[in-house]
């Protein structure tokens, strides 16, 4: 059955495979992201992807996605909150009260208000999926990455209150915890920690690799695979379940 879905952070990395995984099953997509280039270029190089250029973290422009989404394609079938910007990188005492609070209303608030968004016409038309990606470091809490960690922890205790609150709607919620993806974001965050400790970005990777079971990175495809797998017809009945995909990352320095 062909459903209409928003994915944030769609421009680009694991948002946009996604989102490509969605269009090319005959869904209808749409995308936002902060960066105008990004959508332009994923818009350009996907005929029939729609897409809206907005900060995630501002109430206003997330709203405005929704209303570009619902001009277009009608209601909203399935919501993937994929947004994750990694934060600040600096113990708690050190940490900047500016994006602190841009960390949380990127990576929680944004979710959220998307959630309030669709789920009174999801909850009206008895039917909907939320996904909502977090993070393996909810489980590992890498230090100096407080907001980051708390933002996607409490990502997943949203995840678990929405799943009961909407599963008697016919409402599934759950989220996705990915590892150590091999994308351009997760590199930028290996070469910020090679910095702090004076070593290469080969060598953090090594050492952050012996933490994981399978000692191997995780590709974006795996995790979209697993988003469109919760969002399909072929898992009716999983709902309020925190998956992971992400090799048993079992710590992070």
């Amino acid at each position: 059955m062909m459903s209409n879905v928003v994915i944030t952070a769609g421009g680009g990395g694991l948002g946009r495979v996604i989102a490509e995984i969605f269009l090319s099953k005959g869904h209808n997509v749409h995308i936002c992201d902060l960066d105008a280039d990004a959508v332009a270029q994923t818009l350009g190089d996907n005929p029939g992807l729609h897409g809206t250029v907005a900060d995630v973290g501002n109430r206003d422009q997330l709203h405005n996605v929704f209303e570009e989404a619902r001009e277009w394609m009608g209601h909203i079938d399935v919501l993937v909150n994929n947004i994750g910007i990694a934060g600040p990188r600096a113990f708690v005492e050190e940490m900047p009260e500016d994006e602190w609070q841009k960390t949380i209303d990127t990576n929680l608030n944004s979710s959220f208000w998307g959630m309030k968004e669709v789920l009174p016409e999801m909850k009206k038309r008895k039917h909907g999926v939320i996904i909502n990606v977090t993070t393996a470091s909810a489980k590992t809490f890498p230090a100096k990455r407080s907001v980051y960690n708390m933002t996607k922890y409490a990502l997943e205790g949203l995840t678990l209150s929405v799943a009961k609150e909407a599963g008697p709607f016919n409402i599934r919620c759950n989220a996705v915890r990915p590892g150590m993806m091999n994308n351009e974001r997760m590199h930028g965050v290996l070469r910020k920690v090679a910095a702090d400790l004076g070593l290469s970005e080969d060598e953090v990777l090594q050492q952050e690799l012996k933490y994981s079971s399978m000692r191997t990175m995780i590709e974006m495809k795996e995790v979209a695979d697993m988003v469109y797998f919760l969002a399909s017809d072929a898992a009716p009945h999983i709902t309020g379940q925190i998956i992971a995909v992400d090799g048993n990352a079992e710590y992070e320095t």
